[in-house]
């Protein structure tokens, strides 16, 4: 029995690591659209989001747009371009308290 055991934890081991290096959101952006609302339309709704869950953001300056750091690696960059907006989000730490960070694009720039 123990011939068997030890194998096949070996493999799940194994398994789990390559599930984890072959996670398409680990260093990419989650979330890259574009919206035909305004930069400064996306970061009033992205406000009024963020207020409503009881979290706070920094905001730089970007070219043609505004970054928006909501700690733990959470970024939304949103930048106007050639008359689209263009909205995309860097998925960092995952919080119950930050999931609705993810969910933000459908109601901020559909």
């Amino acid at each position: 029995m123990k011939k068997f055991v030890l194998p096949l934890a070996f493999s799940l081991t194994l398994g789990a690591c390559a599930w984890f290096q072959s996670n398409p959101d680990s260093g990419q952006p989650v979330i890259d659209t574009t919206t035909s609302r305004s930069v400064q339309d996306v970061v009033a709704c992205l406000t009024v989001e963020a207020s409503r869950h009881g979290a706070s953001f920094q905001t730089t300056p970007l070219p043609e747009g505004q970054m928006l750091d909501f700690g733990d690696s959470n970024v939304i960059k949103i930048r106007a371009d050639n008359g689209t907006t263009t909205y995309r989000f860097y998925a960092g730490k995952r919080h119950t308290s930050n999931l609705w960070i993810e969910a933000a694009s459908k109601t901020c720039a559909p």
